[in-house]
């Protein structure tokens, strides 16, 4: 048994945001031992509730070895706490995420310095403005940008980054085979290329809205500093700023004009005690003693806005990830139309109660989304659980965005 298979385990189990595996590795003193227990082990843990003991009792690993051989067969990369990868300032995270799933290449998280730049999704001209070159300089000045890859500051700040030619971390809110939001596709491609994207979230998982502030104590977790660029008072990038704070990272924030609805956000964290940036050596001099290759004069370039926009190129590679997805897609109408001519290729009666409910609400040769399918009453996470399940079964094929093909 791997130790990845019992992280994937758990975290298919207990979900994304818990301190719960801290908890229980702390309390069992190892995977092994946390994996054996049994029945008077865990009636012994008061802080567990009584659905939590039931799934650690639940000792089957299908799910989980299922996950394992679809990143195989994708090229996902997945890497655990156990593993001499998984970046070291997660590690003293009290809710540090049991399992990453990734694309790329995972930067030397404690040698290298590492910013997150976020900020609301409605920007202004200003916002977009500070936001690249912001990005820009950081790269220029050997920091490593690390955001959300969301529409507006987040995007652009990366946007920045790769222009500089840079690197930079995006941290989805949703599964590795998901584009969100969808004009960040190219972005997203170019990340996987010359950055890293990554997730706590399982294959096939949806942008839920509950997953993003979730996902945002990652971003804060993985930088030594976060930069808010432009916030309103109820921006999602609040609660990143909030994550740095509790996590003990350092916070900056742009200030902006009083007026500004878009800056009332920003302008409230330096009144609370943020340190003012408005520029990229602002926020690197502050690292000078502790990183090396940190270079403030480079940091002070501006870039070429006229030719900014061709940072990422609208078109797929012929080796992406996802052009190997949509490769599939194709193949799976193909597959799809031929069984439909002869419905007997698959068998129908290996499926279980709840797999045939959510394989027969699915029409043949006809792509379903996840929100339509979950018009079940089902939970989400045990919806895409059942959905990864059909598809090892070879009852139905995942396409791109999150859509599904019954074969």
């Amino acid at each position: 048994m791997l130790d990845k298979e019992i992280w994937l385990w758990l975290s298919l189990h207990f979900g994304a945001g818990t301190p719960i595996y801290r908890k229980l590795y702390s309390h069992f003193g190892s995977l092994e031992a946390l994996y054996d227990c049994d029945d008077a082990d865990v009636d012994t843990i008061d802080w567990l509730a009584n659905h939590q003991k039931k799934k650690i009792l639940d000792k089957n690993l299908d799910h989980a070895r299922e996950v394992i051989s679809w990143c195989d067969y994708y090229g996902v990369n997945i890497v655990t706490p156990s593993d001499k990868e998984y970046p070291y300032p997660l590690r003293e995270l009290e809710d540090y995420p049991a399992v990453l799933y990734y694309r790329g290449t995972l930067p030397d998280f404690e040698n290298e310095l590492c910013i997150s730049v976020v900020g609301t999704r409605s920007l202004t001209m200003e916002g977009q403005r500070n936001a690249y070159n912001l990005g820009y300089g950081l790269a220029k000045g050997g920091a490593i940008v690390v955001s959300g890859m969301a529409k507006g500051i987040d995007g652009v700040a990366q946007k920045g980054a790769l222009y500089a030619g840079g690197s930079s971390v995006a941290v989805l809110g949703s599964g590795i085979d998901v584009i969100y939001p969808k004009e960040n596709a190219a972005l997203m491609e170019k990340l996987m290329r010359v950055g890293v994207v990554m997730t706590e979230y399982p294959p096939h998982t949806p942008p839920s809205g509950t997953n993003f502030p979730i996902r945002n104590r990652i971003i804060s977790g993985l930088s030594v500093a976060t930069v808010v660029v432009e916030a309103d008072i109820n921006s999602g990038s609040l609660i990143t700023a909030k994550c740095a704070l509790k996590q003990g990272r350092d916070l900056f924030a742009f200030p902006g004009p009083v007026n500004s609805y878009a800056s009332k956000g920003t302008n409230r964290l330096i009144s609370d005690g943020a340190k003012v940036a408005t520029e990229a050596i602002d926020i690197l001099e502050n690292y000078m003693d502790s990183y090396t290759g940190i270079n403030l004069s480079a940091s002070k370039q501006k870039p070429d806005l006229s030719r900014a926009n061709r940072v990422a190129s609208n078109n797929f590679s012929q080796d992406s990830f996802y052009s190997n997805i949509k490769s599939a897609y194709s193949e799976s109408i193909k597959q799809t139309k031929t069984k439909k001519e002869n419905p007997a290729v698959f068998d129908v009666g290996l499926l279980n109660e709840k797999e045939k409910m959510v394989y027969d609400n699915m029409e043949f040769n006809k792509p379903t989304s996840l929100d339509s399918i979950s018009k079940i009453d089902l939970q989400v996470s045990e919806l895409a659980s059942i959905l990864t399940m059909l598809e090892i079964k070879g009852a139905i094929e995942s396409a791109p965005g999150g859509f599904y093909i019954k074969k």
